[in-house]
């Protein structure tokens, strides 16, 4: 049978709300290079959530959390053959108003996102493709499998999150995240739901010859 030259899965997600706000994963695998690429993850309207925006806009960061496992298909049992991790950090500098986002890989910065007006329109910047750095190292059947949790931060979150960016490790820009520090902030969070969303979607499988 003939293989098409790209997979991918698409997950719609977020029940009850507008088609247009639903989340979106899609994960596009090319056989022909799987051997020497990952596959491009995409991930759209994870900010989408009126909770999740509102507490942007009063001072909370979130963090939307990636981990992409590549799984190997077996007899009985399939074998995980290794994962990759990374995470995005979304803030709103209350100064400016502006949303700032960073792209990071335990403790390394990969990626920085200009300073916008919106979560729309920071949420578009980094909910472009991203070729994900997990592929097979030898011939077989495979599956790719993305889990992907978004979170309000805490405020102990906030405070570590704060002294990492003003450390050796920052990146260059200076956007300093504002860590809500008063009980009625704690309640506020609350209030709103500031919990975590959690999402998955998987690869069809695809063979490495």
């Amino acid at each position: 049978m003939r293989l098409s030259p790209v997979f991918a899965v698409l997950l719609w997600a977020a029940p009850l709300a507008a088609q247009r706000d639903r989340v979106r994963l899609e994960i596009a695998v090319n056989p022909a290079t799987a051997l020497q690429e990952g596959p491009s993850i995409t991930a759209e309207n994870l900010l989408a959530d009126a909770n999740t925006r509102e507490l942007l806009r009063n001072g909370f960061a979130t963090r939307i959390q990636y981990r992409l496992e590549l799984w190997r298909k077996g007899g009985w049992f399939d074998d995980r053959s290794g994962f990759s991790e990374w995470e995005i950090l979304v803030q709103q500098d209350p100064t400016s108003q502006a949303y700032s986002a960073v792209r990071r890989q335990g403790n390394r910065v990969i990626e920085t996102f200009a300073d916008v007006a919106t979560v729309t329109s920071a949420e578009a910047q980094f909910a472009r493709a991203f070729k994900a750095p997990l592929h097979p190292s030898r011939s077989g059947r495979y599956y790719y499998s993305l889990i992907i949790d978004v979170q309000t931060l805490t405020e102990s979150d906030l405070d570590a999150l704060q002294q990492w960016l003003h450390g050796p490790t920052a990146p260059g820009k200076g956007n300093p995240v504002t860590a809500v520090r008063s009980g009625v902030g704690r309640l506020f969070s609350r209030m709103l739901g500031g919990g975590k969303r959690h999402y998955e979607a998987q690869s069809a499988v695809f063979r490495v010859p």
